[in-house]
């Protein structure tokens, strides 16, 4: 082996080396991209499934506070026609 040959050889082994490591490092860069996209995604879908049960519990709120006002007046007008009866 001569000179020549010996400095390509030591050049050529790290040179290669940087090669792939670059590349494993774009390929892992894209892959974080990806996963940030995915993040971001859950992210929106569960904002919108909470806003959703937000929605659904202020409904069922709104039915029972309903519920219970009509219940109430019906007591109210029970309570009327039976002191009305004993006076």
């Amino acid at each position: 082996m001569n000179e020549t040959q010996f400095y390509i050889s030591v050049a050529v082994g790290p040179a290669a080396t940087m090669v792939v490591v670059l590349i494993g490092v774009l390929l892992n860069n894209n892959r974080i991209g990806d996963l940030n996209n995915r993040i971001s995604d859950l992210r929106s879908e569960m904002n919108a499934r909470l806003t959703d049960m937000k929605d659904s519990q202020e409904a069922n709120l709104r039915r029972v506070e309903d519920m219970l006002l009509g219940k109430f007046a019906e007591l109210d007008n029970r309570l009327s026609r039976i002191e009305g009866q004993r006076h």
